[in-house]
């Protein structure tokens, strides 16, 4: 599934209870809970493991754990295929599940935040490539997780990368 099939699979699913008189929904994919509606916008909907929303701040120390500097491009790939193709991705450096929580956390992002306009999920994906850029030694782990949980202090700039190809997100 596309972002752009994310949203429209969110946005019919709550026209649905909409139409039925229902108030709420939920349905499973893997370890993850989607209860629709949320709060936000048209398609918003509350994402839970284990009864508790994932944070994009646990998926910046879960890149960061697992990259190295032999594995950095594969990571930098898998990101970028995540970001353009969603739950299509080919690239199975992480696991399917990590994969499903990555797509699912950030189309939430892109359905309150949507681009153009808005940052919608290219600022998480920015942190996730700064995780993997810690990790490598080119970016301080604690800044990227400071700069993650920067809501309401306006979009951090882009870090000053020199000598490396950058993700199309990342510009």
């Amino acid at each position: 599934m596309t972002y752009e099939q994310g949203i429209q699979k969110m946005k019919q699913l709550t026209d649905e209870l909409k139409q039925k008189g229902e108030l709420t929904g939920s349905f499973s994919v893997g370890e993850l809970v989607i209860d629709y509606p949320g709060y936000k916008q048209h398609g918003d909907y509350k994402l839970s493991v284990n009864n508790e929303a994932p944070k994009h701040t646990s998926i910046v120390k879960e890149i960061f754990e697992q990259t190295n500097s032999g594995n950095f491009e594969a990571i930098t790939h898998f990101l970028e295929d995540v970001y353009e193709n969603g739950l299509n991705a080919m690239t199975a450096i992480f696991s399917t599940t990590f994969k499903e929580k990555l797509y699912w956390i950030t189309l939430q992002e892109e359905i309150n935040y949507p681009q153009p306009g808005r940052s919608g999920r290219k600022l998480p994906f920015q942190r996730y490539y700064e995780a993997a850029l810690a990790a490598i030694g080119l970016a301080d782990i604690d800044k990227v997780l400071y700069r993650t949980n920067h809501k309401g202090k306006g979009r951090p700039p882009l870090l000053e990368i020199k000598n490396i190809k950058l993700p199309g997100f990342y510009k």
